[in-house]
């Protein structure tokens, strides 16, 4: 499988340089993620807060920023990070919560301070160094570069990690909900194409990428999208199931996604996706991979994709098809408190 999808993407490099006649000249990267920002994600809550509140000021202040004003921008953290600041008991005094609740107030308007509440639960900065080790894993197998989307970017970490090289060969569409942290990915990443608004009102054309990446919404809500109503998904799986078909034949989708994608008792959405996809690889992070960015602890996998090709796809339409072993589940070595085995996917079963 490694071998496929290498060949692909090196396949895919050469004919755009024969192309051309020569390789393809693309723009210089005008902003990365230095290592004085990634320092800036080891500070305590209430810099970090302070941080982003002084960012969002910024981005409604100017309408391009200077390099310096790139890194201030790029220490917004997402709508998590002030989390305490809606909370009234933390108003008492000069407290640094009163502070920014009283900044963000005169910045705001009503409808931005209640979308900012809603999102405090799922809108935080992806850990740098997981995004890095994506990256990374990215490149083993092949990937050099193309037409990537990234379906909820936040302030668009994943391309300011991305490696220079990569990058330099990328062209990329990301979609933000708010419109807020939208504009100041816009303000760090001006080549990008950023579209302020929710991934199901976005109107992107079928298998017309290389690459889906990002750090998907989790949560046991739903977002409502005719086109995949009769699945009835959860927003985690919804944005795996678009992403799927928004990936051309042999393209990538590397997520971030709640355990449950792999986890969940019930199998029909795993054999949906192992009707279009192949399984890669999968990874558990640790459940405090998200602790120093996000101040949660919550059990997230790392899935890698490749989409079949459409020989590949009539294979999956016959009616003795096999489905792969990731469908399924099974009992962990560990139990509940009433002795019940804890069931997870078949994959972590065989990698252990």
């Amino acid at each position: 499988m490694t071998n496929k999808v290498m060949s692909f993407f090196m396949a895919s490099a050469c004919s755009q340089e024969q192309k051309l006649g020569k390789k393809p000249k693309m723009y210089q990267p005008i902003f990365e993620i230095t290592p004085e920002i990634e320092q800036h994600f080891d500070s305590p809550l209430r810099v970090k807060a302070e941080a982003t509140v002084e960012a969002i000021a910024l981005s409604k202040s100017i309408s391009t920023a200077t390099s310096q004003q790139q890194v201030e921008l790029a220490k917004a953290s997402g709508w998590g990070t002030l989390t305490d600041i809606w909370v009234k008991a933390n108003h008492q005094g000069n407290t640094w919560q009163h502070r920014c609740h009283e900044k963000l107030s005169q910045l705001l308007t009503q409808a931005e301070i209640q979308a900012a509440k809603s999102a405090t639960a799922t809108a935080y900065q992806t850990s740098f160094e997981v995004i890095r080790a994506m990256w990374d894993l990215l490149g083993d197998i092949g990937f050099t570069g193309g037409a990537i989307v990234e379906p909820a970017c936040n302030t668009l970490a994943f391309m300011g990690c991305q490696p220079a090289l990569m990058r330099e060969r990328s062209q990329w569409v990301s979609i933000e909900l708010d419109p807020i942290f939208a504009q100041i990915a816009r303000l760090l990443y001006p080549e990008a194409l950023i579209y302020a608004q929710g991934f199901e009102t976005v109107s992107l054309s079928d298998n017309s990428f290389d690459l889906a990446i990002g750090n998907v919404p989790f949560g046991n809500y739903k977002l409502y999208d005719p086109r995949y109503a009769h699945l009835n998904l959860s927003i985690h799986n919804y944005f795996l199931a678009k992403c799927t078909d928004l990936v051309r034949e042999n393209g990538l989708i590397a997520m971030i996604t709640s355990c449950f994608t792999l986890d969940a008792a019930n199998t029909s959405f795993r054999k949906y996706l192992a009707s279009k996809l192949e399984l890669v690889t999968a990874i558990r992070l640790p459940d405090i991979a998200f602790k120093r960015f996000a101040n949660t602890e919550v059990v997230a996998d790392i899935l890698v994709f490749r989409k079949l090709t459409e020989t590949e796809l009539r294979a999956t339409n016959q009616k003795n098809y096999q489905y792969p072993d990731w469908v399924k589940t099974a009992p962990s070595g560990q139990h509940t408190v009433n002795q019940q085995p804890i069931m997870i996917n078949q994959w972590f079963v065989e990698s252990a």
